[in-house]
């Protein structure tokens, strides 16, 4: 980031010049970039080209790096942390999770405002970093069509199947998300018929 060079910030730089610019759990400067962006956004002359309405998808354009409230933000996300005991390049998964059971479970994702698709909104606590994810992502499926009879589908519920803290489905779920895995849903007689797990209930009318 030339702010950055110009701003002669050093460590953090360096960390937001080895992020790999995704949110994911063991992303190490995500949560820096998430802060110093949270607040960056509130400066009125952060882009060169302001927003125009006759032009949404090129527009705002060209950051403006001379802005003293976008550089003001990084110098104050980065007190942030460091008030708070965490390290500027901090894997994000370590201060953004939910709690099941007494077991954290990091959460990647992030606000629309980072441009994700994952939207995940959690609580900033000093001290600690984003606690509990209150809301976001809840059920994601995914559906490919390969020419045969079935769809090839792939489901998630982000918060798990039940509420229930002594249920298995009470965070199975959860943490299938966290490492980033799916649940292979079966459509078709066949795929039912052959599911690993298949359970067959018969209900009498009587």
């Amino acid at each position: 980031m030339k702010m950055c060079r110009d701003m002669r910030l050093g460590d953090p730089c360096d960390v937001l010049a080895e992020w790999d610019e995704t949110a994911d759990t063991g992303s190490r400067g995500a949560l820096l970039f998430d802060r110093y962006w949270r607040k960056a956004t509130a400066a009125w002359d952060l882009w060169k080209t302001p927003f125009d309405a006759a032009d949404p998808v090129d527009t705002p354009r060209d950051f403006n790096t001379g802005s003293w409230a976008a550089r003001k933000a990084l110098v104050d996300a980065v007190a942030e942390l460091k008030s708070s005991g965490i390290p500027l390049d901090a894997p994000l998964g370590d201060h953004q999770y939910v709690t099941r059971n007494g077991e954290r479970i990091p959460i990647g994702g992030g606000t629309e405002a980072l441009g994700l698709l994952n939207k995940i909104e959690a609580v900033w606590t000093p001290g600690e970093g984003y606690t509990e994810v209150r809301h976001g992502s809840s059920y994601v499926q995914v559906v490919s069509f390969d020419g045969s009879s079935c769809p090839d589908t792939r489901t998630l519920l982000t918060y798990s199947q039940s509420t229930d803290p002594t249920s298995p489905h009470y965070a199975d779920q959860t943490k299938l998300f966290s490492k980033k895995r799916w649940v292979t849903e079966r459509f078709c007689a066949d795929e039912i018929e052959n599911a690993p797990n298949l359970k067959v209930i018969e209900l009498s009318r009587n």
